[in-house]
């Protein structure tokens, strides 16, 4: 159990990154520069992360069961739902370097407002997301060297590439994390704010 529960952590993390792609191109005017469409965007990512949350979790199930073949059976499954995360991380990666490239090319008068500093929210986006992919092959070459592999042989392999990662993941998303970006009128943060009355500050950047 608590294998399963540090192997599929991360997957919440990533869902997350996926969702503050998609309030940052609504609040930069910028969703015409994603290359899928922007109401999907965030939606096609989480759905695609929670597949592979769960195809995980029913991998490490079935390895908690016992007996040798339910174990290989439960290994092959997590290294599937690994595998997927990883391409759908790829390509989330690759659309918000599109997007970014597009918002430099063709910039309008709300990404070049000097108080939003949206490539330095990428730039966060890309650190974390980094770190999640780093963290996500080492656990593909885990599992793939098996249980007597070099990376289960001994316990430190396990703080260095996935307990320190996430850890960093945190630490640059509590520094840097635009928590000044809202969600639009569509969203229900923004539906629950009008309803109870409360003015939604619009505006976008960092902490401090």
């Amino acid at each position: 159990m608590q294998s399963v529960l540090i192997l599929v952590a991360p997957a919440l993390f990533a869902a997350t990154i996926y969702m503050t792609l998609g309030r940052l191109m609504r609040t930069a005017h910028s969703e015409k520069h994603s290359i899928i469409p922007a109401r999907w965007l965030t939606k096609i990512f989480v759905i695609g992360d929670i597949l592979s949350f769960f195809i995980q979790g029913g991998g490490g199930g079935i390895m908690a069961s016992g007996g040798p073949s339910k174990i290989k059976t439960g290994q092959d499954i997590i290294l599937g739902g690994l595998f997927f995360q990883v391409t759908i991380f790829g390509l989330f990666i690759l659309s918000a370097v599109v997007i970014h490239v597009r918002m430099r090319k063709y910039p309008n008068p709300k990404s070049c407002d000097p108080d939003l500093k949206w490539e330095k929210m990428l730039i966060v986006l890309y650190t974390v997301s980094g770190l999640i992919m780093v963290r996500n092959i080492v656990r593909i070459v885990e599992y793939l060297g098996g249980r007597e592999g070099p990376l289960l042989r001994v316990e430190w392999p396990i703080y260095a590439f996935d307990g320190l990662l996430m850890a960093a993941t945190m630490a640059v998303f509590f520094i840097g994390y635009p928590t000044m970006i809202r969600p639009n009128d569509g969203d229900t943060e923004m539906n629950a704010g009008a309803a109870s009355g409360q003015t939604i500050n619009t505006s976008a950047g960092f902490k401090g």
